[in-house]
């Protein structure tokens, strides 16, 4: 894989999300070039990492690529690919299509063709979605799950109002979070809700130290604490949320797509979760973590 410069562009998280934030920050794999592909990714490691990832594989292809880490979440990246800031990144299609107005169900290939749908006319097409599925999590601390009886969330729903909640700052406007549709299956009403991280080391620690008492953590890419458990989702509100690649029409080519669908066919929940746990436990550079992936596949 040969080396070059790259752009990046970040948001930190705060003093606890530093080192990460710096290790997010260094690294590059790419091929130069004056026209090439931006590839940008969401900010959190496990969403970098599948970013790194579809980026490399396609440099390793003589395909020039550039990389735009750690973005921000889908609201505002897919923005960012609409308007010609970045030419693709990699999301999970569930959450993608629930913020595009479709419905997502737990069924990948319904969900994958729900997706295609509403991308039509958007100047915007998707790879095939990964195996790997990583959803969100409701995790409470095992002596809080045996204090209150909890196993399903909807177990939670029923005390929610003595509990405090930490997560994704956008938790409250998302669907899969604690929006519209989180609300209407189980109508959680919690006594605070805490705006911390998307799955990452604050809401963890929140979790550990009591700040909080139940966490939105990712089951795919977060740290989760030995002393936590996930709670049921009894009603089926996390759908089949697969990674794919979103690429612009018109920075698209059939051989993109074709490497892009290669990756995503390796991509298994096992991989995907190795990567994004060496970049947020041992702090491995995303673009190396991506390319021990990439290596391991055969697809470097």
């Amino acid at each position: 894989m040969k080396k070059a410069r790259m752009r990046r562009r970040g948001l930190t998280l705060g003093a606890m999300m530093m080192g990460i934030a710096m290790m997010l920050a260094t690294g590059s794999t790419a091929v130069a070039g004056g026209d090439d592909l931006a590839v940008g990714s969401k900010d959190f490691p496990g969403a970098v990492a599948l970013s790194q990832a579809y980026g490399q594989a396609l440099a390793a292809k003589n395909i020039g690529v550039s990389f735009q880490d750690n973005i921000g979440p889908t609201e505002v990246i897919f923005e960012a690919l609409k308007n010609g800031d970045i030419d693709a990144y990699a999301d999970y299609q569930g959450t993608l299509l629930g913020i595009l107005g479709g419905t997502p169900t737990g069924d990948p290939a319904e969900t994958y063709a729900g997706l295609q749908d509403a991308l039509d006319g958007t100047g915007i097409v998707a790879s095939k979605p990964a195996p790997a599925v990583d959803v969100n999590g409701f995790y409470v601390l095992k002596s809080t799950a045996k204090t209150f009886k909890l196993k399903t969330l909807s177990d939670l729903a029923k005390v929610a109002d003595n509990l405090i909640f930490g997560g994704p700052p956008e938790c409250e406007e998302r669907d899969l979070c604690l929006g519209s549709v989180s609300q209407d299956l189980y109508g959680f009403n919690f006594k605070e809700v805490k705006k911390l991280d998307p799955g990452g080391p604050i809401t963890v620690a929140a979790l550990e130290d009591g700040d909080i008492d139940v966490g939105l953590l990712f089951t795919g890419s977060s740290v989760i604490p030995k002393k936590a458990v996930l709670l049921t989702d009894d009603k089926g509100l996390q759908p089949a949320d697969n990674p794919v690649l979103l690429v612009r029409e018109d920075a698209s080519s059939k051989k993109i797509i074709k490497v892009a669908n290669a990756v995503s066919a390796k991509l298994t929940t096992k991989a995907y979760n190795k990567m994004s746990l060496d970049i947020s436990e041992k702090l491995v550079d995303p673009a190396d973590a991506a390319a021990a992936f990439l290596k391991k596949a055969k697809l470097d």
